[in-house]
């Protein structure tokens, strides 16, 4: 019996042997490239978003998803929501221009930031860029009560789709954050817009 014992310990340490519990498979582990970007699917349009921008945990009302960029220093970070109504939702250029515009308090004159237009072309398709500085109020424009942040800079994006509805993004966060972000956000449109080939 002493004799068996042995032998069946020396099996166990040969090389090459294993157990089924050696066998089981190791827990499988994303590739470093897919676990640093993600990908948000607006109107037929898949935004590419790697870091610093990560994917919300609890998107806005009535968004398609949103996206965060972390402050530094433990300073604000920026917020992206994504919006698309589908062919004739949402109002057109102006009224989403108006909108956003009432999302900041009026100053002591009682006047509304001014908002700054730029059209770009990213992918031959025209992208309009709309932004307000100013005290933002932030929330949702249905809440009664949304947090006055002055110093804030809002980003509104619209690409134009006759096909299947405009999309609009809406970006805000601290003026030195937003300012320093603004090739970041137009990099972020762009991976949704690639160039013809």
């Amino acid at each position: 019996m002493k004799r068996l014992l042995t032998l069946t310990a020396a099996l166990f340490t040969l090389p090459g042997f294993s157990t089924a519990e050696d066998k089981k498979p190791a827990a499988e582990t994303k590739p470093a490239a897919e676990a640093k970007s993600a990908g948000l699917a607006v109107g037929g349009l898949t935004f590419k978003a790697a870091a610093p921008w990560q994917v919300k945990k609890e998107p806005r009302k009535m968004s398609a998803g949103g996206l965060t960029m972390p402050g530094k220093e433990k300073a604000a970070g920026i917020e992206a929501d994504f919006y698309h109504f589908g062919v004739g939702g949402g109002g057109g250029v102006e009224a989403n221009v108006q909108r956003w515009q009432k999302q900041f308090e009026p100053d002591d004159d009682g006047k509304l930031p001014e908002p700054k237009h730029e059209e770009v072309i990213i992918g031959g398709r025209k992208v309009l860029f709309v932004t307000f500085k100013g005290t933002f109020l932030s929330g949702s424009v249905m809440d009664a009560k949304r947090t006055p942040r002055p110093g804030y800079t809002m980003t509104g994006v619209i690409i134009p789709s006759e096909e299947t509805g405009d999309i609009f993004i809406k970006i805000s966060g601290p003026d030195a954050a937003m300012a320093a972000s603004q090739e970041a956000i137009k990099k972020l449109v762009g991976t949704a817009l690639p160039a013809a080939k």
